[in-house]
């Protein structure tokens, strides 16, 4: 029913959302064409495409080119798993796209520093992504790699590859494990406008240390989780608990 004070085209956009949500359009399968769902709204073209404009801000669906208009798959980002973000996303079919806002030899900061067991100032590759589930900002992350390993990654594009990848490929290294920490965190100043967040904003926070197989810390990373339909799955079982990032649709 039309609802007095509301745009209609957000009225529609409410409306698929709430399909959406209760399964009548399944994550990662498209939806009808545009043509068959304007009709069945009784609407233009236009007003229509403005509805899909505003749930694609939203991330509840992917426009891709030359295929059509897809809702956002449910991602689960297992914790015990030694695979990059991009790589977890990837197998379940999630269009991940990665945004290099830096990636240049700096100064380790004193955590990095400490994390990695080096001296603060040294030299190390600082790589800063901002990783994207369609338009909608999701992770902030800054990876740290110290010399010499980081000599090796001169180059690689980080917006197409893995991090894990290419210091296996470039450097011989075996990773073979990970420690991570999470907290809450507030959202600083100064990644505000990258992320199209209010400043102070609750973040969670996650903390990772990677390490060789001679078990020297190889990688530092500090992500900022800034969707809030990204959260932690525990799944108990009498036999012990398995976690997971997840991300609703």
């Amino acid at each position: 029913m039309p609802r007095a004070g509301i745009a209609k085209y957000r009225q529609i956009g409410q409306d698929l959302a709430a399909r959406i949500g209760r399964g009548e359009f399944k994550p990662g399968e498209p939806l009808p064409s545009q043509a068959v769902l304007s009709k069945e709204y009784g609407v233009t073209l236009m007003t229509f495409r403005q509805a899909l404009s505003v749930l694609e801000a939203d991330g509840l669906i992917a426009q891709l080119p030359g295929r059509g208009t897809f809702v956002t798959p449910v991602a689960t980002l297992d914790l015990r798993s030694l695979n990059s973000l991009a790589e977890d996303l990837r197998m379940q079919g999630v269009e991940l796209v990665t945004v290099v806002l830096s990636s240049r030899q700096r100064a380790l900061s004193a955590a990095a520093a400490r994390a990695l067991a080096r001296t603060r100032g040294e030299p190390a590759l600082r790589l800063e992504r901002l990783r994207r589930i369609g338009r909608r900002p999701a992770v902030h992350q800054v990876s740290w790699v110290p010399l010499p390993w980081s000599e090796a990654l001169v180059g690689v594009d980080f917006e197409v590859a893995s991090l894990y990848r290419s210091l296996e490929q470039r450097c011989q290294l075996a990773i073979v494990r990970a420690t991570e920490s999470l907290r809450a965190g507030a959202l600083p100043a100064s990644l505000a406008a990258a992320v199209n967040k209010p400043a102070g904003r609750p973040v969670l926070v996650a903390e990772r240390i990677t390490y060789d197989a001679r078990n020297t810390p190889i990688v530092y990373d500090l992500a900022r989780i800034v969707d809030d339909s990204i959260g932690i799955l525990a799944r108990r079982a009498q036999r012990g608990t398995e976690l997971s990032w997840a991300a609703e649709s």
